[in-house]
């Protein structure tokens, strides 16, 4: 009944159900143990009837009820870390239930209102700011960076934040985004300008950093068409007045193959490669401070990494990903085997496997395999 309603006054829903399971092996007292979390998502958007008459009003909300059970519930880490999530600005996640047994809990995933009139767009609340050009590593993404070795890749947390877009032309873009924060020391204040010159997309972006009163950072991002692929690159420059000013820098190739490759079997194959470099990081393995990781701000504690992401179609329903990540300074490397089967309409079955190698003292060596497996229902 409230469906059509919906739809004539401009609101959409959808949403989805996803389950997944792992195995793996506490880091902390070397116990095996299992986990399921089973999410439900229903996403709402809303837009004015008549976006054309020069002003518009947007809001979208991912609202998320999500149950956890397995004996990780009652591993070392789980009691210290809880689902391991940054602290965030505004509390918009509640536990309905929590035990040894299971836990239960309902979140805002999304949530924010935007603006539009002028050809400027304001949007405020809980939202993705995603910058950077890098598929593995992201140098300029301070404010939604992701750890590449997590179970839930397409998950990104947002930010509590404050931003506002106008375009340039036809395709170059201005933004800036004031994340907030209890206090200015801890809260970001960024600009970026977007444009194409010589078809390249190029984007400089800088401002005020999360760390003190006078942290900034200063950096720029580029994607250019190459050889039929994608040569990407990132530089940043942040001094967060409490440590040594650092670099970070990212450069990268991706390449698919069309329907008709040279060779048979490099039909529907997609790959990437990337270098980076953390100039935050430590060559020796015992000055490693995890502690940073935990923070959400930081995904990486050596120098120097390199990657690679592949991509196979089987058939039009079923495909194989690999990913690869090896710290060049300490040695230890990450490998990601998975395969995704939409086995029927909406619904998709995946699997993999999470294999961390090197010496217990290293980045990757310290951490346990995983192995997990799931389904993911969309309507």
């Amino acid at each position: 009944v409230f469906l059509p309603l919906a739809a004539s006054a401009g609101v959409t829903a959808d949403g989805s159900l996803k389950t997944l399971y792992s195995y793996t092996r506490s880091p902390l007292s070397q116990r095996l143990h299992w986990g399921d979390m089973t999410r439900a998502r229903l996403s709402l958007k809303a837009e004015t009837p008549d976006p054309d008459r020069g002003w518009a009003l947007r809001a979208e909300a991912d609202y998320d009820h999500e149950i956890r059970v397995g004996t990780r519930l009652n591993s070392p880490e789980h009691r210290l870390f809880g689902v391991g999530e940054p602290e965030r600005f505004l509390t918009m996640d509640q536990f309905v239930s929590s035990g040894t047994d299971g836990e239960w809990r309902h979140l805002l995933y999304r949530g924010w209102v935007e603006a539009e009139a002028g050809g400027w767009k304001a949007r405020f609340g809980r939202q993705r700011v995603a910058w950077g050009t890098g598929k593995i590593w992201n140098p300029v993404d301070v404010l939604n960076p992701y750890q590449p070795t997590t179970l839930e890749r397409e998950e990104r947390l947002g930010v509590e934040a404050l931003s506002v877009r106008r375009g340039i032309g036809e395709v170059g873009q201005a933004e800036a985004v004031w994340a907030l924060e209890e206090s200015w020391a801890k809260s970001d204040l960024l600009g970026r300008v977007r444009g194409n010159p010589g078809g390249a997309d190029l984007a400089l972006l800088g401002g005020k950093l999360a760390g003190s009163t006078g942290s900034w950072l200063a950096g720029g991002e580029l994607a250019w068409d190459v050889r039929d692929g994608t040569l990407h690159s990132e530089v940043s420059y942040t001094d967060l007045e409490s440590r040594t000013p650092f670099w970070r820098g990212l450069l990268g190739y991706e390449y698919g193959f069309t329907a008709d490759p040279p060779l048979a079997v490099l039909k529907d194959f997609w790959f990437n490669v990337e270098w980076f470099h953390n100039g935050r990081g430590r060559d020796d393995p015992a000055r490693y401070d995890v502690r940073l990781l935990r923070g959400g701000r930081e995904v990486a504690l050596g120098r120097d990494y390199g990657g690679a992401a592949m991509k196979k179609e089987l058939h039009p329903l079923l495909y194989i990903e690999l990913s690869w990540l090896r710290n060049l300074r300490d040695a230890s490397h990450f490998l990601s085997p998975s395969v995704n089967w939409n086995a029927v309409g909406d619904l998709h079955l995946f699997a993999g496997w999470q294999r961390f190698g090197g010496r217990p003292v290293t980045e990757f060596g310290r951490q346990p395999d995983a192995y997990y497996s799931g389904a993911h229902y969309f309507f």
